[in-house]
């Protein structure tokens, strides 16, 4: 696999975007900082490891895996603390459920993920966002939950991530959790990706946080044809591309949805549809004026079967914060 390194300097110029207060909320660093508090699944398992909870790219992912079927049983993770402002702050998280049958989660209430936030000098609860199992037909069950609290004062406050299974659920399942943010997402994936040979729509995703002064923030691609050519651009903006607005369209429900003022190719081995994958670095240098700098993303992917004279498949857009 040929490849390069994105250079940040190269593409400077922005405007700051909301920072996810949370601390690696996003597990990009596997859950840096994080602390199991509980957990009493004595046949079951729970840590942090690369899933597709948002139906995208593998990303590290905090989960449990809950095996005991006799009682309710529970997982518990706390945040590092970190000083969030008085008044109303968006929060949000994903959660994907995995199941070993097809059948929907019965009573989806008991069986749910919880976001709470802690004042941590006086240790009060000051909000709980929760979101019931959806009782979804299926392998996989996916959600996404999000809100708009009102923090009451200016402080220190820590987040806990709590993992619920009860036994009326009838067999155990994996719970997956994702993307907690409160303020915004560091990450985040906007529009849609075409399809190409063998029906597959390469994805786009990322390894490790965006933070100042690392080389080890990467943008990957997933479920690419291969062998053949990937590209992946990024840019400052994804509103306009050469002189015109963008969604650009390429046909076949194939789009350019970022500008490509810096781009990287990537030769990848053969393999067949949907054995495709690819990683570029992105360097980012220790200056302060960096942090909130919003990027956006794309990959296009060459492709016998793309449904468009130019050959290329593409992946849905992503965006990415400098923390």
């Amino acid at each position: 696999m040929l490849s390069h390194t994105f250079a940040l300097p190269a593409l400077l110029s922005g405007v700051l975007a909301a920072q996810n207060l949370v601390p690696d909320g996003e597990f990009h660093q596997g859950g840096s900082g994080w602390t199991r508090i509980s957990f009493n699944d004595p046949l079951g398992s729970t840590g942090f490891a690369a899933a597709r909870v948002a139906n995208q790219g593998p990303s590290m992912a905090l989960f449990a895996d809950f095996q005991t079927l006799t009682s309710v049983m529970t997982a518990t993770w706390q945040s590092p603390s970190v000083v969030l402002p008085a008044g109303p702050l968006p929060v949000g998280y994903r959660v994907m459920w995995e199941k070993q049958v097809t059948m929907p989660i019965p009573s989806p209430t008991s069986n749910r993920v919880e976001l709470r936030i802690y004042d941590s000098t006086t240790n009060t609860l000051v909000y709980t966002g929760t979101q019931p199992s959806p009782n979804q037909t299926g392998f996989l069950e996916r959600a996404q939950f999000s809100a708009l609290p009102t923090i009451p004062a200016t402080g220190a406050h820590h987040f806990q991530v709590f993992m619920r299974h009860s036994n009326v659920a009838v067999f155990p399942f994996k719970c997956w959790v994702d993307d907690v943010y409160v303020g915004g997402l560091v990450t985040e994936v906007y529009g849609q990706g075409c399809a190409g040979s063998g029906g597959f729509v390469p994805v786009i995703g990322s390894s490790n946080a965006p933070l100042l002064n690392s080389s080890n923030f990467t943008l990957e691609l997933n479920d690419a044809f291969a062998p053949g050519l990937a590209v992946v651009v990024a840019d400052l903006q994804n509103a306009v591309w050469a002189g015109g607005p963008l969604p650009w369209q390429l046909g076949g429900g194939c789009a350019l949805l970022t500008g490509p003022a810096a781009s990287v190719f990537v030769l990848m081995p053969s393999g067949g549809a949907g054995t495709g994958v690819a990683a570029v670095p992105f360097a980012i240098g220790n200056n302060p004026g960096f942090a909130g700098l919003d990027f956006y993303a794309q990959w296009g992917v060459s492709d016998p079967a793309a449904p468009n004279p130019y050959g290329f498949t593409t992946t849905a857009g992503y965006r990415f914060t400098i923390q």
